[in-house]
């Protein structure tokens, strides 16, 4: 809900956690005046400033004392509609004996006076006797109007012109998901470097900012379909989803695809199908870690998760990666006896976002353990589609060996790439991969000599592929999956008759 809802209730408390304080304080005064309540400001170093008749009425002795500004608020009880109180930077006061059990009382006298205090800073801790009288909201990022006509001023003020339309929508489309002084800093960063509105060098600004933040990152990659080797189902499947982002689809009544999930085992490139979708869509890539959203203060967890979802619609049209998306999650069922719910509200608002998410935010999740996934997470509604990524089959495999031979400047014409193929059975993409590497490793040591078949069917005889080894059980558990639930394969129209826990086929060269 937004803070326009939390006043309208008789809310006596609201927390906005955000840096842009500017923004948020003008929030609150917009909805004092919509709904002709009282407004007044308070900080440290500005005292009590109260808004009359549209000037400010600021204190010839500003109050610094934290416990007189909380009872000044009910200063606002004078217009019998209430008002609104925003405290700036009150979060290293509250958490004073003193400080929070006069908040304590005075909130109670708030809530029958219709006074909503708003506390403004980019963290608070809430202590533990006022969790249930405040709450917690966030302020939106900026839309794509704001960014715009922040841009049109600045060039105003600037005077630097769009030389195109065109021009002019990149430059906003750059910007989007930073605050207003994160936009305005990337076009001034822009102006000053090239003179105008540089899409690219603003981009490059943005991703630096996000990467600043923690929560996501910007991913850029040169990889495309024909590096993953394989795939086949999923590459035509995605393919099929791109045209729905044409101006023809979204006339048509076509709905933005909402995600994928691609579950297999570890190294045959569920990672890597990730950055050659973005760049085969041409979208921005935002890869989120799951364990960086948990904060050691009460209440941070569900707000870095906020932030982090809003930041993505704030980019969309974009890719949001989640990798390995079991591990961030795992802990869901036993939430409420290890972490007071904190992983549960958080999986929770998750759900509810990849639901009801209007913004063109395709969501690719990863998993390598689908038994550690929470049951209503793979259900219909979440994804458009989910796909299980098997150990690459013979044609895969020698894909596989000809992209990895090229990826490391070698010609695949002058290798056997059958015998390779035939002696990689239940090899994972990582590891033929290593295979090549290793390779490459031990005919430079043997006097600089270039590679040939025999050395990297010498690394294939040294690598014991995970799927007959540690991930025996894990592969033949994910493939029975896999069938019982008819799920997608990622890997061709056809089902392989290899097996985990086959012996992969040792050659010996003459």
């Amino acid at each position: 809900m937004e803070l326009i809802d939390y006043v309208r209730a008789g809310y006596p408390a609201v927390v906005f956690m955000t840096p842009e304080e500017d923004r948020a304080v003008a929030e609150c005064r917009r909805i004092a005046s919509k709904n002709k309540l009282d407004f007044a400001t308070w900080s440290l170093t500005e005292g009590f400033c109260r808004l009359n008749n549209g000037n400010s009425n600021r204190s010839q002795n500003p109050i610094t004392d934290p416990v007189q500004a909380l009872e000044r608020g009910l200063e606002l009880s004078n217009n019998k509609e209430g008002g609104i109180f925003c405290l700036l930077d009150f979060h290293p006061f509250i958490k004073t004996p003193n400080v929070w059990r006069k908040a304590k009382d005075i909130f109670k006298q708030a809530k029958n006076m219709g006074i909503t205090y708003v506390f403004i800073s980019v963290k608070f801790e809430i202590p533990p006797e006022l969790e249930r009288e405040v709450i917690l909201s966030s302020l939106q990022l900026p839309t794509r109007q704001e960014i715009q006509k922040l841009a049109e001023a600045l060039a105003f003020q600037q005077d630097v012109s769009f030389s195109s339309e065109e021009e002019k929508n990149n430059a906003i489309e750059a910007a989007l998901g930073l605050t207003i002084n994160e936009a305005e800093n990337a076009f001034a960063v822009s102006i000053a470097k090239e003179g105008k509105f540089n899409a690219k060098l603003i981009g490059q600004v943005k991703e630096q900012i996000i990467c600043n933040g923690g929560l996501l990152e910007f991913k850029s990659s040169n990889e495309t379909l024909e590096s993953i080797g394989g795939l086949k189902n999923f590459t035509t499947w995605a393919m099929s989803r791109l045209s729905a982002y044409s101006i023809e689809a979204q006339e048509y009544g076509l709905p933005y695809p909402r995600g994928v999930m691609l579950i297999g085992i570890p190294g045959c490139g569920k990672s890597l199908t990730a950055k050659a979708l973005a760049n085969m869509w041409q979208k921005p890539l935002l890869k989120l870690d799951v364990g960086k959203l948990f904060g050691s203060l009460v209440g941070d967890t569900e707000a870095n998760t906020r932030r982090a979802l809003e930041t993505a619609e704030a980019m969309a049209p974009a890719i949001l990666w989640i990798d390995e998306i079991e591990k961030g999650l795992s802990g869901v069922q036993a939430s409420g006896k290890t972490d007071s719910g904190v992983t549960s509200r958080m999986f929770g608002t998750i759900l509810t976002w990849l639901q009801e998410k209007k913004a063109p935010v395709f969501v690719m999740a990863t998993a390598n353990n689908i038994s550690q996934l929470p049951p209503e997470f793979l259900r219909k509604g979440r994804f458009d589609e989910i796909f299980f990524v098997d150990l690459p089959d013979m044609e895969e495999r020698k894909a596989i060996f000809e992209i990895q031979l090229k990826k490391y400047k070698r010609n695949s014409e002058n290798f056997e790439i059958q015998s390779l193929a035939e002696g990689t059975e239940n090899y994972t993409g990582a590891e033929i991969e290593e295979c090549v590497v290793s390779a490459m490793f031990d005919a430079w040591n043997d006097g600089k000599r270039e590679i040939n078949t025999e050395d990297i069917i010498k690394s294939i005889n040294t690598i014991k592929p995970m799927a007959e080894g540690m991930m025996k059980e894990q592969v033949e558990a994910l493939r029975k999956y896999s069938e019982t639930a008819c799920i997608r394969r990622a890997n061709g129209n056809t089902v392989s008759t290899e097996t985990a826990g086959r012996s992969h086929r040792v050659i010996r060269c003459e």
